[in-house]
């Protein structure tokens, strides 16, 4: 999962609802019942769309990545395919914490696996672009795996 760390604890993140958070792996289910709202955040697995969570509902028990803007290209060769970071420069904090802010109060396009995910979201709010397809999604989806032929 993608997300914008707004301070104070608090993330606003996009999820497809139903308390399934797509990981890299596997889906997880969130282990709060739409009946027991997070008692920190009021998160509910049942609510869809952009939702700003507490870190920990965020997390759900997997592990805080951060991703890195204006890395040299000599750090992101070192990384290699499928790190963490990125040549491309983003907003500046505040920037990013307003997109975020204004996405969770007004509504940002419904939740797509393939072509709005959680990750096209955060780099939207980044980055003012969705960018090149989410690295999540091609992890699991070969690019070569799909042939179309048009008569």
């Amino acid at each position: 999962m993608a997300g914008i760390y707004i301070g104070e604890g608090n993330v606003i993140h996009l999820t497809p609802g139903g308390g399934q958070e797509i990981r890299l792996g596997s889906s997880s289910s969130l282990s709060k019942s739409s009946n027991n709202p997070c008692p920190n955040c009021g998160h509910r697995p049942s609510n869809n769309g952009v939702k700003s969570s507490c870190l920990a509902c965020f997390l759900n028990g997997g592990t805080l990545l951060r991703y890195r803007y204006g890395v040299s290209v000599a750090y992101l060769s070192a990384e290699g395919p499928g790190g963490h970071c990125t040549c491309t420069n983003s907003y500046p904090p505040e920037t990013v914490v307003r997109r975020a802010i204004f996405f969770l109060e007004n509504g940002y396009p419904d939740y797509d696996l393939v072509n709005n995910n959680c990750e096209d979201f955060a780099l939207y709010c980044k980055k003012g672009s969705a960018g090149e397809g989410s690295r999540q999604v091609s992890m699991f989806i070969p690019r070569h795996s799909v042939t179309c032929l048009l008569l």
